[in-house]
């Protein structure tokens, strides 16, 4: 079902337990959510496949685009299992160990195996988002280091490590994250983000073991590392999205660089025009509060001004005690936010500068370009993108535009993986084969839900629907002219 976008700028929540049944996954539908994330650092096989059937039936039920993002682990390091909470003290010593489990009080397991010989004498290691730091003394052999703890606090099974002075050498996806792909090829789940991603290959790594399925997942990278910072160009131009990873870009670099790191990461993914989401912390207090703080409704709002395409709740609606709360109060701040956007600018994006290597090079885009201007200066009342891959839609959103945008597409993929770009209003059509047919069963859907009214007019992007990414076509239509579609 067509829905009038209440704010432009999407929400992501993480599935857990705190959301485990189909009514709350319907009522944070409901509540603005446009695409659930899945964990696979956290939770079990058969639990996820809970949560999946939940959001398909609730999806299909609602008749709403709804993507289902995989969150692959990637080289993330992590505590192995003991029993209980630790506490750590500063000037304590404590032993790391590369074993999946430890009983012993002075011995922490930690799952990766190449940690001793990585990390030399000096080097930090960084315990629960850096609350806990520890300073290797020494490596005693190829599974053992001996370390001082230089920051305390309690820690628990499964939390997460991070190694900033280090160059770690795990591979960007192992054998966890092969079987993960493979979940999610197996589950028809929408998007894959690959989480430490530090270089352009990493990305297309997945893509390589996605080859294997025959089946093209967009692939999302999460930007957390320094090295991705670093070769973050080259990432996002083999990307089909990007994540500002705020909690481990801020353990591996210095919470003071992140607030202007993701200004940077937010206009390069603008710049090639795919979709960018802000995750971590965003409203925190709300996992045991019913009330955000003013700080967090502020970084919401902030994201929403650098123009990202979706903000992202993590504990808030996968552990904490109020997940649809949490939903309502992200969706109104973004529309808040959004109505001073365009006081007194039709668009966000700066007029497009010619750059080798950027969509702005393509014959589509120039389409694309031609059509937001043309709405804009018709007074028209929203752009209609037809669409088989999503790449119209995606390419007309990246202009930041005032005007809504209206995705219709046959494929049913190409549905719900468009949820996560700004300002779009995905639908799904009837397969027809002819462009007169494709206006009408739009047409019908805008009557149906009142989003235009006869006497305005619409801009039409179309292309070979044989062809993915070959729009070619812009016409200013009339929207009168557009009669019910016939079956």
């Amino acid at each position: 079902m067509l829905e009038k976008p209440v704010a432009r700028t999407k929400i992501l929540a993480t599935l857990g337990p705190a959301c485990a049944s189909l009514a709350k996954v319907k009522s944070m539908i409901q509540a603005g959510v446009t695409a659930f994330r899945l964990n696979m650092s956290h939770g079990a096989d058969e639990d996820r496949l809970e949560y999946i059937g939940y959001v398909k039936a609730a999806r299909k039920e609602l008749k709403r685009s709804v993507a289902i993002l995989v969150d692959l682990r990637g080289p993330r390091i992590r505590l192995g299992k003991f029993s209980g909470l630790r506490t750590l003290v500063k000037g304590d010593k404590i032993t790391l160990k590369v074993t999946k489990r430890s009983t012993d009080v002075g011995v922490l397991p930690i799952d990766y195996k190449n940690f001793a010989k990585d990390v030399v004498a000096e080097q930090r290691v960084l315990i629960r988002d850096g609350r806990i730091a520890l300073v290797v003394d020494k490596v005693i052999d190829d599974k053992t280091v001996a370390c001082t703890v230089r920051r305390g606090g309690e820690i628990s099974t499964n939390q997460g490590v991070n190694l900033p002075d280090t160059l770690v050498t795990a591979p960007a996806i192992a054998a966890r994250d092969r079987k993960d792909i493979k979940f999610a090829v197996e589950n028809d789940c929408d998007w894959l983000a690959l989480s430490f991603v530090r270089s352009a290959e990493d990305v297309t790594a997945v893509r390589r073991e996605l080859a294997k399925y025959d089946l093209a997942i967009p692939v999302m990278a999460k930007i957390e590392h320094p090295l991705a910072i670093e070769n973050l160009k080259e990432i996002v131009a083999v990307s089909n999205g990007v994540m500002v990873a705020r909690g481990d870009l801020a353990v591996e670099m210095g919470h003071e660089i992140v607030p202007t790191l993701q200004k940077r990461i937010v206009r390069e993914a603008i710049k090639h025009a795919i979709p960018v989401v802000v995750a971590t912390q965003m409203l925190e207090s709300m996992i045991d509060s019913q009330e955000p703080t003013r700080a967090e409704v502020s970084d919401v709002g902030n994201a929403v001004l650098d123009g990202v395409d979706a903000v992202m709740l993590s504990g808030e609606t996968a552990v904490g005690s109020y997940p649809i709360e949490a939903c309502r109060i992200m969706r109104r701040t973004a529309r808040r936010t959004e109505e001073w956007q365009f006081h007194d600018n039709w668009r966000l994006r700066p007029s497009i500068m010619p750059t080798a290597g950027l969509p702005e090079d393509s014959p589509d885009m120039a389409i694309t370009n031609a059509a937001v201007f043309a709405a804009h200066k018709s007074e028209a009342a929203l752009i209609i993108a037809f669409t088989q891959s999503g790449r119209s839609a995606r390419l007309c959103s990246s202009f930041r535009a005032r005007l809504p945008i209206v995705a219709c597409t046959m494929n049913e993929r190409s549905f719900h993986r468009m949820s996560l770009f700004w300002g779009v209003s995905p639908v799904c059509i009837p397969k027809v084969s002819r462009i007169r047919d494709m206006n009408k069963y739009a047409a019908k859907e805008l009557s149906d839900h009142r989003f235009v009214r006869p006497d305005q007019l619409v801009v039409s992007l179309t292309g070979n629907f044989a062809v993915s990414g070959a729009t070619n076509t812009v016409r200013l239509i009339p929207f009168k002219r557009l009669g019910p579609a016939t079956t």
